[in-house]
């Protein structure tokens, strides 16, 4: 299972520039979760999902709506399931509280992974390397940028006229916001963050 701490950030694009996690909460919402995030204190969410592909979106889009730093676990959670995540327990868990305080004194992309089995800290050092490069493309890149990699991440197979119509500018804006976005680069790496995370997870106890 993996668990996600989000603590503290500036918010990026939203109605209340003063409290960030409405608009965090909003884009989770996009992300299958076996519970929905919540609120814990302060400007902190928890989360949890089941699947890899799950915890790199929802790691995605946390990046994308502010500046969070994200605590990423990967392990067992106490069964049953409770009836909200702020009373989930388990490994999982506070291998995550372990990830969010390690991001939150480390370099300028604040992305942590760790694995409640230690047989598999490399593998969680590789996929933790893989989600910092992919943090800091998504930060680097201007409005433009961003609003053209969200709406092919919304729909991928959409072609770039019917892009720019959507977002109400001409074809040669779309096709040099995404060359210059990185996004084809970007996107390349998610099965390898994908892969890594999921042999943590295979071989962990759910």
């Amino acid at each position: 299972m993996f668990v996600l701490y989000f603590s503290g950030a500036t918010l990026r694009r939203g109605p209340d520039p003063a409290d960030p996690v409405p608009a965090l909460l909003d884009a989770l919402e996009a992300v299958p979760q076996t519970l929905p995030a919540e609120r814990t204190a302060g400007p902190e969410v928890l989360a949890v999902v089941a699947h890899a592909e799950d915890a790199l979106q929802a790691v995605l889009r946390a990046r994308e709506v502010g500046d969070w730093a994200v605590g990423l676990g990967i392990g067992p959670v106490g069964r049953p399931l409770p009836g909200s995540v702020r009373e989930l327990s388990g490994d999982a868990v506070e291998a995550a509280a372990q990830a969010v305080r390690a991001s939150r004194t480390t370099s300028s992309v604040p992305v942590t992974v760790r694995a409640a089995d230690q047989r598999h800290h490399a593998t969680a050092a590789d996929a933790e390397a893989v989600l910092r490069l992919i943090a800091w493309m998504i930060r680097s890149r201007n409005r433009g940028q961003w609003q053209a990699v969200r709406a092919l991440r919304e729909d991928p197979a959409a072609t770039q006229v019917q892009l720019a119509e959507r977002l109400g500018v001409t074809q040669q804006t779309v096709s040099r916001a995404v060359k210059t976005s990185g996004w084809r680069e970007e996107s390349a790496a998610h099965p390898l963050a994908v892969r890594l995370l999921s042999m943590i997870d295979l071989t962990s106890a759910r």
